[in-house]
């Protein structure tokens, strides 16, 4: 027993100078940085070292927390969200598991590797982290914005390469699709799968970043967050489109590259602010209803794939190839609870019923009274002094880089809400 004391109070002053240092701004050496950021990732994958990180003073826990809720463009940040990430493991939507379903029937190369670890989520640093985002007002849309720009990069630059790699193989040479650059590309789709899942963390840990519409960023995270939901439902779930196609190939390099691991990462962030809102607070998830029904890219037919409802003309379609199954979650049952799956069901249900009650109001905007910059959006708001006018989500990411307006070149000092005038 004195020897296990000894060992876990090594293992808990090793993690104390982990958390202390791997954000270290007076360590300059990049391999120094780098050792001591893949140390911290690794003693998260494993539930003795983990809980060795738990026991260090609170100050420090919290401090560690802050650290890797910098905004990623300033530094290295892929592993810092990959130990987001495991912290998160094992509590998000369909998330329980090891290794991807596709890939159970191969055999791993390493078992012991920090990647291949049963998941060990920690409350504890999720409840340090949830803290962190509500009590400091910078911190949360600072941080939350970087992880957008970064999923928006990692998931074109993925979009872009799966396009040179399906035209490769469409070549008869179609062995030549270089290796590097099939890494490079499931690199891409892991880092936007896990950035993906760091939003359902923050998503479920802190709501309020997103719904809380006091909060002077909430509406415009909310629709950046809608945009970038919608995009990647419509360029994975399209009817015998890119993805299907490169995934279909089987490419080694691309064994991680599949529907399963993006679409239901995506679909915990929606069942978090659709469903869990309808129970908690009914404005919040009207809230989050309108804005995703708002965003001009938003299709119902990307939910109703989630669970296998085709549309009528793509079965029509697709008759001949009576071999090719949809992919639905319910064919998941041993990664997702029925309980999720009546979640989604719930979800599908609402957003059917919203989006056709949306169709029969909505009276058809006139083109002087949509957004001059978007033409998405109609008209809410105008400018001091100069009163010129665009919709809120244009002059919010405005405004987070540029003052000056976009016609005048005034610098705006403030934005009030604007509703057009009823004619009389």
């Amino acid at each position: 027993s004195e020897h296990v004391l000894c060992y876990e109070e090594t293992l808990m002053r090793l993690a104390a100078i982990l958390a202390k240092h791997f954000a270290d701004s007076r360590i300059v050496g990049t391999d120094i940085r780098d050792s001591l950021m893949q140390a911290l990732a690794s003693y998260v994958c494993y539930p003795h070292s983990l809980r060795a990180v738990e026991r260090i003073p609170e100050d420090q826990r919290i401090s560690m927390m802050k650290n890797l809720l910098a905004p990623y463009e300033q530094r290295p940040w892929a592993q810092t969200n990959w130990i987001l990430v495991r912290l998160w493991r094992g509590c998000g939507f369909g998330y329980r598991y090891t290794r991807l379903p596709h890939l159970l029937k191969t055999k791993p190369e390493d078992a012991s590797l920090p990647s291949l670890q049963k998941p060990c989520p920690s409350t504890l640093l999720q409840r340090h982290m949830a803290d962190l985002l509500r009590s400091d007002r910078d911190l949360a849309p600072s941080f939350l914005n970087s992880v957008l720009n970064q999923l928006n990069w990692a998931f074109s630059e993925f979009i872009g390469m799966i396009q040179e790699i399906q035209q490769a193989a469409e070549r008869l040479e179609r062995n030549f699709v270089d290796s590097r650059q099939l890494k490079v590309c499931a690199t891409c789709f892991d880092l936007s799968v896990s950035l993906l899942r760091v939003l359902e963390m923050t998503v479920t840990l802190a709501p309020e970043i997103f719904l809380d519409w006091n909060r002077p960023s909430s509406e415009l995270l909310l629709r950046r967050l809608a945009q970038l939901l919608n995009q990647v439902l419509n360029r994975v779930t399209a009817e015998r489109n890119l993805f299907d196609r490169v995934v279909n190939l089987r490419l080694p390099g691309l064994e991680s590259v599949d529907h399963y691991p993006i679409l239901v990462a995506v679909t915990g962030i929606l069942v978090r602010l659709l469903v869990r809102g309808l129970t908690v607070s009914l404005c919040r998830a009207e809230r989050a209803t309108a804005v995703l029904l708002a965003d001009p890219c938003f299709q119902l037919r990307s939910i109703q794939y989630l669970l296998g409802h085709a549309e009528p003309s793509a079965l029509a379609a697709a008759a001949p190839a009576t071999d090719k199954r949809h992919f639905s979650l319910h064919t998941y049952t041993e990664y997702i609870s029925a309980e999720e799956l009546a979640k989604v069901d719930k979800m599908l249900n609402h957003l059917s019923e919203e989006s056709k009650q949306a169709a029969a109001t909505t009276l058809p905007t006139s083109e002087e009274d949509l957004c001059p910059i978007c033409y998405a959006h109609p008209i809410s708001a105008i400018f001091r002094p100069c009163s010129h006018k665009s919709c809120k989500a244009c002059i919010n990411q405005h405004l987070m880089n540029n003052k000056d307006c976009f016609f005048c070149k005034a610098t705006i000092t403030g934005v009030d809400d604007f509703t057009k005038p009823a004619s009389s």
